[in-house]
């Protein structure tokens, strides 16, 4: 079981636990020893794949829930060939970088002494014999390349604390690897400073006070230091991503910053990986430069083609997750649809079904058909939609002046399609609503109608009555109320001027009480009868809870 400890003001180190070593290159080599076991292409599958969970029962719940089950897709991860050969090279550039550096030969003092001389001549001394090399990776943007890569060096640990070995005294940090990005003006002291800032943060040391904020130092004279301290920390691995940037240095940036790589090389024995998108390809023409970038070979990232193994382990892999209430399966013509729409780029692909699922249950459809993907496609890819011409008429060198693939943000989608939802779910409330208070109406009218027949109204005077009373007093809404102010009318205790005005008819005296029942006597009608219709008496005999029978 692994042990780490926690570095004053720095990250977490694992205490290093060495291991025998079946290639006879990397025994006796503590900072070869104390890395993970090389792995078969099974771990690899194992380590690296990222299914999110599902349930099918999941598709059945509210849509809100379901919203945010889809999202879980944006962590999934289908291994495929090329990441098993990515993580084989990147193995074996790190151990190879190591070979030359073990502490407990007598030139690994000798090279710290020769850091030192260097930082105070200035100059970087370049005469050691290195097995390291490098690695270049150029790819369309969206296919994964550094999603890839990370999680490649997330399956060792970032930072390894040594404090002895087989007996011998060994007071060390290994920082396996380092990642870092091309800063946008592609200058070398913006990336010297972010080499420092991720050292602080790891380590707890203060190189960034102590020499990026130092303005006396120039990046020249930073770059014998930057080697030193790569020297000191036993670095294992340096990861310079967005390298496209270097396009836009100024005029021979690129070459001295991609030098400085090779020179870092030649120091120390440190490899290097470099990563960017097609832009970046024009930067390592420099036979010098591309041969240090080629050591483990070049790694051009294109798309998938739709005929590809690679791409149907993909997309068959993907299919299995969807959340919507009628699931499909993945006929030719889905498939073609997310191919024409992503070009095989899987980040492309991916936000695709996703979106699609979203639409699919915000339409109400509740499953993925090609006119759904070609919809949220229209709605999605207008930014892109160039740089996929440029993809599907092959022309790299048109590719080429295309940055990052940028499509609507998945929750700026979700919310725009919450927002639909959310007004058709309004809308279909208010119709009910509406309807329901049109039958309420209707009901009121024809049993205030009905109540004052029996008190003698003619019908066609209680209809009239009734409607004015409904459309020119919106306070009177119960059946009694509206029966009390029509018969009043129909008796003339109450003008007609006065169904106008908005307040309330006052409550009668006896005097009108009496004029009621002398009224239903005239038409054959009891007391009780007169009173009972007219709302005065509850329509049914019954005792209100909490009363009792004397």
């Amino acid at each position: 079981m692994n042990e780490w400890i926690q570095i004053p003001n720095g990250a977490l180190a694992q205490v290093a636990r060495y291991s025998s070593q079946i290639v006879s290159q990397y025994k006796d080599n503590a900072m070869i020893e104390a890395l993970p076991s090389i792995m078969s292409k099974e771990e690899v599958v194992q380590a690296l794949s990222s299914y999110p969970h599902f349930d099918k029962e999941e598709r059945y719940a509210d849509s809100h829930y379901r919203f945010h089950m889809i999202q879980q897709l944006l962590g999934y991860f289908q291994v495929m060939p090329l990441h098993i050969d990515l993580e084989n090279r990147i193995s074996r550039l790190i151990r190879q970088g190591y070979v030359n550096r073990n502490p407990i030969q007598p030139n690994y003092a000798s090279q710290m002494v020769q850091g030192y001389a260097d930082i105070q001549r200035g100059q970087i001394h370049q005469n050691i014999q290195t097995s390291s090399s490098g690695l270049t990776i150029v790819g369309v943007s969206g296919m994964g390349k550094s999603t890839a890569i990370n999680r490649i060096l997330s399956m060792m640990p970032q930072n390894i604390s040594h404090s002895e070995y087989n007996g011998v005294q060994l007071s060390a940090y290994e920082v396996v690897f380092l990642r870092l990005e091309c800063p946008p003006d592609g200058s070398i002291r913006g990336l010297i400073n972010n080499f420092f800032v991720e050292l602080d943060q790891l380590l707890g040391t203060n190189y960034m006070d102590r020499f990026g904020k130092n303005t006396k130092l120039s990046a020249a004279s930073l770059m014998p230091i930057v080697s030193q301290i790569a020297r000191s920390c036993n670095l294992g691995i340096l990861v310079v991503d967005e390298v496209q940037n270097l396009s836009v240095a100024n005029s021979g940036g690129a070459e001295k910053m991609l030098s400085f790589f090779v020179t870092l090389s030649n120091s120390i024995g440190l490899p290097t990986i470099l990563i960017g998108t097609p832009t970046a390809q024009a930067l390592f023409s420099n036979f010098r430069i591309a041969r240090r970038g080629s050591g483990q070979g070049d790694v051009a990232w294109l798309p998938m083609k739709k005929e590809e193994p690679s791409w149907r382990l993909f997309i068959e892999g993907i299919w299995d997750y969807q959340w919507v209430r009628n699931p499909t399966e993945l006929t030719t013509e889905l498939n073609d649809a997310i191919y024409e729409a992503s070009c095989g780029i899987t980040d492309i692909a991916v936000k695709i079904f996703m979106f699609s699922q979203i639409r699919a249950i915000t339409s109400g459809t509740e499953t993925i058909t090609p006119q759904i993907i070609k919809g949220v496609v229209k709605d999605s890819l207008k930014l892109v939609e160039p740089m996929l011409n440029a993809l599907r008429s092959g022309n790299l060198n048109g590719i080429a002046k295309f940055g990052d693939i940028n499509i609507a943000p998945i929750n700026g989608f979700i919310a725009a399609e919450q927002s639909k939802l959310n007004l058709g779910n309004m809308l279909q409330t208010f119709q009910k609503t509406q309807k329901e208070q049109q039958v309420h109406a209707e009901r009121l009218k024809q049993d205030a109608v009905v109540r004052l027949t029996l008190l003698g109204v003619p019908e066609k005077e209680a209809k009239h009555n009734v409607s004015k009373i409904l459309s020119e007093m919106p306070h009177v809404q119960s059946v009694q109320e509206v029966v009390q102010v029509a018969y009043k009318f129909h008796l003339g205790l109450i003008e007609d001027k006065q169904t106008t005005s908005e307040t309330r008819p006052q409550i009668e005296d006896e005097r009108d009480l009496r004029k009621l029942v002398k009224a239903g006597k005239e038409n054959g009608l009891t007391a009780y009868q007169v009173l009972k219709d007219a709302g005065y008496i509850a329509s049914d005999f019954s005792i209100d809870a909490g009363s009792e029978i004397g």
